[in-house]
């Protein structure tokens, strides 16, 4: 036993002498070397590199020194010494701290695990192809990350890992799993033309800025489960999703996040899974995209799609967002959510009362706010407030009751039959203080259920139009009422 354990403390200065080259400086004699560990859980055990006082910890390499003035051309000596003795094997760079990152187009045939290691200028792996497993499992990006045009053909491993500035994976190719589980970007993350072939997983990962995926192309599931979103409630993007494809939207989850500013319009979400999500709010209280916000500026890249079509009068393409309404819509009615399947709902609408194939400015004043829909929303709010059309329907009984007496009330001798009197006479039989004073309230109530044996009937010719009128607005009413209670409690 005594042995085995003096067998595994010399491991390390073998493996110190078997790894060390004259990297660095200030090694000396008979020293354990670096004592960082790498992913096997050994000591790096690489000679001490002479650091300035202050700079790190303990003393360490030359490889996890964070010397900003050490020798760079010395680190990627040894950097290439190590993909070139690992082959297609494992080359371990756990810990390791880079003073630049330039390898544009470069092929890696290892495994290779850059687990905690910091690039503290821009890492630049744009069309890099890695044929193994790529684990940037807890990295640090101090500067740019460019992954653009790069192929990972195994697992893609970047969780927990912090981009400080803007991160670049456009037109990049996960052939395997994509893992940016608790991932970090402060600053834009660009995913556009991405194409994910196999699940991507951004799991509690934080989007300061924008996160770009437009034109992403998602070949199986895609989780966004509690991902932090932009939620600042200014009209700027967050999450962009324009005419990206979901091959499998049924395995595409957004849960516990805020979609408030995020573009979905040109991309189809009426089978994704939206649970526990949150949307922008208007001033009603119900949801809504950010597409229609007035504050959206049309003119950066990701919303050109949304301004109006040529020859068209409208601020944007309402039709357009209208039709991300309706698969909104569709998709919350198709899990029966009713009540936030109701919000797209009055959402598609309002783009309908917005749009107008009208120039003239009073034309589109008079569609948007007098139109048959501005008048649906008035009286029910698009059918989804069932409270709305009853207290216009107690309104509209009100009104008739006052106005009734003014028009003429004429008492009838019997069922069916009316006294025909000269206008002055019938005043003098019913007058005003009379009519007030209960006949006007049994006449309109009377009228709006039909009931023919009335005392008191809406005198010829004014006050039969007035019946007219209250019978339209009364069913109406009714009509809407029971229609928004269907829709609020439909099973």
């Amino acid at each position: 036993m005594a042995e085995e354990e003096k067998s595994v403390a010399r491991e390390p200065a073998a493996g110190a002498d078997d790894l060390s080259r004259p990297v660095g400086t200030g090694a000396t004699a008979g020293d354990h070397g670096c004592p960082e560990r790498m992913d096997d859980g050994q000591p790096c055990g690489r000679p001490i590199y002479t650091a300035p006082p202050g700079v790190d910890k303990e003393p360490v390499c030359l490889m996890h020194s964070r010397d900003q003035g050490k020798s760079d051309e010395e680190f990627q000596e040894e950097f290439e010494r190590i993909l070139n003795e690992a082959g297609d094997g494992i080359a371990d760079f756990t810990r390791f701290v880079f003073p630049s990152c330039n390898y544009s187009g470069r092929t890696f045939k290892a495994r290779c695990i850059f687990w905690h290691a910091t690039f503290t200028q821009a890492a630049d792996f744009g069309g890099a192809t890695f044929t193994q497993d790529a684990d940037f499992h807890w990295a640090t990006f101090t500067r740019e990350a460019n992954f653009g045009r790069a192929t990972l053909e195994q697992a893609a491993d970047l969780g927990y890992a912090t981009f400080t500035q803007a991160a670049y994976f456009r037109v990049a190719t996960f052939t395997g799993h994509a893992h940016f589980v608790w991932a970090t970007f402060s600053e834009a993350a660009e995913f556009g033309h991405a194409t994910f072939t196999q699940d991507a997983v951004f799991i509690g990962a934080t989007f300061t800025e924008a996160a770009d995926f437009r034109l992403a192309v998602f070949k199986q599931g895609a989780q966004f489960r509690e991902t932090k979103f932009r939620e600042d409630e200014r009209p700027k993007p967050g999450p962009i999703f324009g005419e990206a494809m979901f091959e499998k939207p049924e395995a595409v989850v957004f849960y516990k996040t805020y979609l408030g500013q995020a573009l979905f319009h040109n991309c189809d979400v009426s089978k994704l899974t939206f649970s526990d999500v949150r949307w922008r709010r208007r001033k009603n209280g119900k949801w809504k995209v950010l597409e229609e916000e007035p504050g959206l500026d049309l003119r950066i890249p990701w919303a050109l799609d949304l301004r109006p079509p040529e020859k068209s009068a409208d601020e944007r393409n309402y039709t357009l967002i209208a039709e991300l309404y309706q698969q909104l819509k569709k998709n919350y009615d198709a899990k029966c959510d009713y009540r936030t399947a109701g919000d797209f709902h009055y959402g598609e609408m309002e783009m309908k009362r917005l749009s107008s194939p009208r120039r003239n400015k009073l034309l589109r004043w008079l569609h948007r706010n007098l139109g048959l829909v501005a008048w649906y929303k008035y009286a029910s709010e698009y059918g989804e407030n069932y409270v709305l059309p009853a207290l216009w329907l107690l309104v509209v009984l009100l009104a008739f009751a006052m106005i009734y007496p003014l028009a003429g009330l004429d008492p009838v001798r019997s069922v069916g039959q009316a006294t025909a009197l000269h206008s002055e006479r019938r005043t003098s039989q019913v007058g005003l203080v009379e009519a007030y004073s209960g006949p006007n309230v049994m006449t309109t109530v009377g009228v709006a259920f039909f009931q023919r044996d009335l005392e008191y009937r809406p005198a010829y010719p004014w006050g039969r139009a007035l019946s007219w009128l209250q019978l339209l607005l009364t069913y109406t009413l009714v009509a809407l009422f029971l229609l928004a209670l269907r829709r609020q409690f439909r099973r």
